[in-house]
């Protein structure tokens, strides 16, 4: 998935997260294909992401990580080890801050708003 090329969407992002068993929030940066990323409840993530043929979104294969003794805000818990999973994302190039995007991961749905801070 990865790639060379900038795109639109490149850039520094503060997300604002809320699930079943509450909210969080996140600094994330896309760059060139590749995004990282860590949330308030010390979760990590990792992951590459291209954009659709048209043009008008990018489709993302994120891996989330949650730390050891946090709880996901969808009310999972990594109790003795680390828990991962990937997480597909699919955000339009163009958006603002108040939209709304909702994100099916494995360990339940989560709504998310990206604000881009500044671009890469």
């Amino acid at each position: 998935m990865a790639n060379s090329k900038r795109t639109p969407i490149d850039g520094f992002y503060t997300a604002y997260f809320s699930g079943m068993a509450g909210n969080s929030i996140g600094m994330f940066v896309f760059k060139e294909g590749v995004v990282v990323g860590a949330d308030a409840g010390g979760g990590r993530y990792d992951g590459e992401y291209a954009l659709t043929d048209d043009g008008k979104y990018i489709e993302a294969k994120i891996h989330f990580t949650l730390t050891m003794g946090s709880q996901s805000i969808t009310g999972l818990s990594a109790d003795v080890e680390p828990l991962g999973v990937d997480v597909p994302l699919r955000l339009p190039v163009e958006f603002n801050r108040t939209d709304v995007h909702r994100i099916e991961t494995p360990l339940g749905p989560i709504n998310a708003k990206f604000d881009k801070i500044r671009s890469a």
